[in-house]
Order: structure tokens, then sequence, then C-alpha cells
């Protein structure tokens, strides 16, 4: 494989088969399946979903909405509330798709209502513990303004949706899934004192490390996970995924060693792998693993050959296995990244694919 610079290298064969078994978990669990296309935003990839069957999907962005509709996708959850200076461009989405927005306030409600010509559905971005966005499960004023508003326009409430982030900070799988059934818990209750009034609503939550390591989606009518079509070493250490289901890695040369110090120096900086970060028990910054990269893939970790340091092109790698110490200038190493949705982003341009 002729790799001179950062190239981001995905897993065919692993990655259709984490989308199969979360698709089959999905139906065995008897929820919709809408995955976020956030994470690989590619039109190939969001093929093999097609081919698994999915018909509905979520993306973080109108620019991300309009490029999948475009590919001939025409169910699109937009899983970011409402940027008022782009309801123009929302509202020519709507004329051309089934859409889904997000409101957190009334005044975003409004700003649509006014210029939308074709009906588009919304939901209740609810925040259930993460503190990014959302209304409190509690804020029923916030939540009735909104309704109140969006009724002005030709907008259809679908229900509350919610995205359980604080899972990542979780220190065990026990604790994810306490995360995961609290926050379904909140939706549940908002869902059984709303559906009176609107009989047709539904919750939707989705956070990879909650939806690959429960097994009851109860209080959920609609998953929308996306990390997990590539996982990565965040969700390794969550234990949301083995090792041999990673389906992303960041091939990089080796730039020079430094034997003295048992360190190496790649050509891989944060502007190709970000500078998202994991602690290591001893209270150091990890960046990324380094595994060998032979005959065109990338293998088991040799030891804790982790990234330590990353400014905006160099990235410093720990080289204490054998294998990293018999690195020389020219050798190629694959990086799993920390946060593989931040590395396939950077390095959109340079995506090479692995057949299965």
């Amino acid at each position: 494989m002729d790799i001179c610079k950062p190239t981001l290298c995905i897993d065919e064969r692993i990655a259709r088969e984490n989308i199969r078994i979360m698709a089959a978990k999905a139906a065995r669990l008897r929820v919709q399946f809408r995955p976020h296309f956030k994470t690989h935003q590619s039109v190939e990839v969001g093929m093999w979903f097609r081919q698994a069957g999915v018909t509905a999907i979520t993306v973080s962005s109108v620019s991300m909405a309009r490029q999948f509709a475009d590919a001939g996708w025409n169910d699109i959850t937009i899983a970011f509330p409402l940027n008022i200076r782009e309801t123009e461009e929302v509202s020519a989405l709507a004329a051309r798709i089934k859409l889904n927005v997000l409101f957190d306030s009334p005044e975003q409600a409004a700003a649509l209502a006014k210029v939308l010509k074709q009906a588009a559905g919304f939901f209740i971005k609810v925040d259930t513990g993460y503190h990014r966005a959302g209304v409190l499960p509690g804020d029923r004023e916030t939540m009735e303004a909104i309704l109140s508003v969006a009724a002005a326009g030709p907008l259809d409430f679908r229900g509350f949706l919610t995205h359980a982030g604080q899972t990542y900070m979780a220190e065990s799988p026990e604790a994810v899934l306490q995360v995961s059934r609290e926050s379904r818990a909140r939706l549940e209750g908002l869902k059984e004192v709303y559906s009176g009034r609107f009989p047709g609503l539904i919750t939707s939550t989705g956070d990879t490390p909650s939806c690959s390591i429960d097994d009851d989606f109860s209080g959920a009518d609609e998953i929308r996970p996306g990390n997990f079509v590539y996982y990565d070493l965040m969700q390794l250490r969550l234990g949301s995924c083995r090792f041999g289901q990673i389906a992303a890695a960041v091939i990089c040369p080796v730039v020079s060693v430094y034997p003295s110090r048992n360190q190496a120096l790649i050509y891989g900086g944060a502007v190709h792998l970000s500078k998202e970060y994991q602690m290591h028990p001893d209270g150091s910054k990890i960046y990324g693993l380094a595994v060998p990269f032979t005959g065109g893939r990338w293998r088991l970790p040799e030891g804790e050959d982790y990234m330590v340091s990353l400014s905006q092109e160099h990235g410093m790698m720990r080289a204490g296995s054998r294998w990293a110490a018999s690195l020389s200038p020219g050798d190629l190493v694959a990086v799993i990244p920390v946060h593989s949705c931040l590395a396939a982003d950077l390095l959109k341009e340079t995506v090479t694919f692995l057949a299965q």
C-alpha cells in the first residue's frame, strides 16, 4: 500500500459486521434503527447501511443532510438544535425529503414556522444529564412554549429526543447501563405525560456505549448510535467493543526514532487525529494507540505503544514494545484513534477502504 501521509483506513468487512450486529439488535428489541452518519460521513459507507436494510438516518448538520439527500436518502433527522440562520436551507430540504429537526427553545420553532413551505417533523431535545443541549425534563413551560409556537407552521411533533453523552464519562459497563436506563426513564416519563395529546409521539435516544452494551432498550422507540460503525480506542476502554471490532485506523509514516528515550516521531498530529484524549492509569494523556501495519492491515497491539503528545503535524509515540523499538524512518504504523468520528472528519479527503 503506497501511503506517504496520514491516511484513514477503513476495514470494510469489520464495518459491515458492526452494522449487521447493531441492525439485528434493534430488530430483535423492536426499536426503530436510525443510525447517525456523522461518524463516517461517507456515501459509500452509507450504501453498506442501505444494504443492511436501513431506510432512515441521522446527521449532525444541514450540509450533511443535503449530502445524503443528494445520495438518495429521504428520511433524515438533523440531530442538532436548529440554527435559525439556516432556516431557508432547512425549508428547502423539507420540500425534498421527510425531514426532522430539533428544538430546545421556542425561538427556534418560531423562526422555522415563519419560512417553512412543506411539512417537517420536530423533536423536543431533552437534556437527560449530559448538559450540552436540550430542555430539562421538568421544564414543562419551555416545552409548552415550543409546542404552541410550532403549531403556527406546518410542523409535526414527533416526540422527545436525547443524547446520553454522559455515558462516555462512565468508568465501567455497569455505569454505562445505569446512565442509559436513567436517561430512557426520563424520556418515557415525558411520553406518558404527552401521549394523550400526541398519540403518535416517540422517544429517540442513541449513544454508542449504551446501544452496544445494553440489551434492554425499554423506554426508547428509536435508537441513533453512530460511532459503532468504526468504534475506536475510547469505545474499547469503555467496554463497548472488542479490539477486533475496530474498523478504522490512521496509517502514519514513521519520521524519526529516538531510542534513548523510547520514542518515535510519526507524521500524524492533531490535524489528523484530533486532540481528543483518554487518561492512562498513570495520569498521562493518551492520544491514540500505535499498532503494527503489515500486509495492508493493522494487527493486534504489541504493547502500550501510545501516542503521548500531539502538535499540529507531529505525533510522538511511546516505543515500549519490541516491535515499536524496531521501527525505522519510512516504516508505517497504524494508529487507533481515541475518537474515530473526529479522525474521520479530519481525514475524509484521504480515505482508503480495505476490501472484504
